[in-house]
């Protein structure tokens, strides 16, 4: 199989040998077809030459006399001509020079010697081309043959400069290939260097690269998500497992407090199980919604009293700000775990004397939502894989106050479902803002 520089290579060298032997061709005609009006201007001029010679002593002494056939005889010998001169009766006069070469060149019959319009004569030429064919093959010889070494040159420079330059446009696709193998082999670290220039290959390979990168986070949130969902339920189902067997061996007594403690176990799997369902119906766009048109500010008022003595007690001030009556298409319920959740959030990572703001405002055919805390933030690092299933930023954090790391997903799917968008501003140190826009209804737009 051929690689693909030296597919490039080739088309470079095809298309390069074309046009310089279609050059040659048309160089070599060109050529010869000037020398031959080069030969005929050169016998035209000698016709002049030799008429002007004749009418100038045919003037001189009303006749043609020897040193007038003198003259014609050196013309003849120096030209390589046959000079026939005729009188006004197509007479022969005289005849000079000796053309029985093989190559002599006849002229039209006779050419009349002309003055004041009268013909004082007739001149009859044939021109031996013997030196003229073999100056003219000679020429032809050595035009050629420079031209097809000129050929051959370009041929070679050519071919060099196509491998190099196939070679160099490829290297990025080359290279690429080989990095596509080694990520199929599960080596995610693989990178491609980007080409020089912003052109189409950069922009390919920077595509390439931004893929692996997802691909290599989104490996490590696989295996992030398997550790974490096997802590998540290894942790009740061991305690569950410790319980029932002390209850067997007659260690654990079935007292109301120690089966109220396993009940919560079965209650903490059972939420797990029911954030897992919602996630992959979530990310499967196969939410469970009714639509149904309702006051969101009645929604959120109605999540902020109910949550409101959780704030209190940990001295944090939530406020509230309400528009108008907002309406919008929705499902009540999944909206206020939506708001419950974000709530939630909030109130884990806002400190003591800290304030969370909820707020509806309309805009247009919008609405938008926010909830803005000045808690501890998110990192920059940690803040584009909020939604992520399972992801934690804090590590080290405790579970009870991180939750399952599901909560933003299925908000996440809960918006989308509702044709609605979700974003996260946060700064360390300073505090987050959720904002959700969802279409208002247009019955009560």
């Amino acid at each position: 199989m051929k690689s693909i520089w030296m597919k490039l290579a080739l088309a470079f060298m095809a298309v390069s040998a074309s046009g310089i032997l279609i050059s040659t061709i048309l160089s070599i005609k060109e050529m010869d077809l000037h020398f031959f009006y080069y030969i005929s201007d050169v016998h035209r001029k000698h016709q002049a030459d030799l008429l002007a010679m004749l009418r100038e002593e045919y003037q001189q002494g009303h006749e043609w006399n020897e040193r007038t056939f003198l003259k014609l005889d050196t013309a003849s010998q120096l030209l390589k001509l046959k000079i026939t001169v005729y009188d006004q009766e197509k007479q022969l006069i005289r005849t000079f020079g000796n053309t029985t070469t093989a190559h002599t060149k006849l002229q039209d019959d006779m050419i009349p010697v002309l003055v004041r319009g009268t013909p004082i004569g007739y001149l009859g030429i044939e021109h031996d081309n013997t030196d003229s064919i073999s100056l003219e093959e000679h020429f032809q010889t050595a035009h050629t043959n420079a031209l097809q070494w000129t050929m051959l040159a370009l041929l070679v420079i050519v071919c060099t400069i196509s491998i190099f330059i196939a070679k160099w446009m490829s290297r990025p696709i080359v290279n690429m290939s080989r990095a596509a193998l080694a990520v199929t082999k599960g080596d995610l670290s693989v990178r491609v260097p980007l080409p020089k220039g912003k052109d189409e290959l950069y922009d390919l390979v920077q595509t390439f690269n931004n893929l692996v990168h997802n691909l290599q986070k989104q490996e490590e949130l696989r295996k992030r998500l398997t550790s974490d969902i096997a802590h998540e339920l290894r942790t009740p189902l061991n305690t569950l497992l410790a319980q029932t067997e002390g209850m067997i061996d007659g260690i654990w007594k079935a007292t109301p407090e120690h089966l109220e403690a396993a009940r919560s176990d079965v209650v903490r799997l059972i939420r797990i199980v029911s954030d897992l369902d919602q996630v992959i119906q979530a990310e499967a766009g196969a939410l469970s919604i009714s639509l149904d048109v309702i006051n969101l500010n009645q929604v959120v008022e109605n999540i902020a009293d109910s949550m409101n003595p959780s704030f209190q007690q940990k001295g944090i001030r939530l406020t509230v700000r309400l528009d108008n009556d907002v309406w919008i298409l929705g499902d009540k319920q999944r909206l206020a775990q939506v708001f419950s959740n974000l709530l939630t959030n909030a109130l884990k990572h806002t400190p003591e004397s800290g304030e969370v703001i909820i707020s509806v405002v309309k805009k247009e055919r919008k609405v938008e939502v926010k909830v803005i805390d000045n808690g501890a933030g998110i990192s920059p690092e940690d803040l584009p894989y909020v939604f992520e299933r399972f992801y934690r930023g804090d590590r080290s954090r405790n579970r009870e106050k991180g939750g399952t790391g599901l909560g933003l997903t299925i908000v996440k799917g809960i918006v989308e479902a509702h044709q609605g968008e979700i974003s996260i501003e946060s700064e360390v140190g300073k505090g987050t803002t959720v904002t959700i826009t969802l279409p208002a209804s247009e019955s009560f737009s």
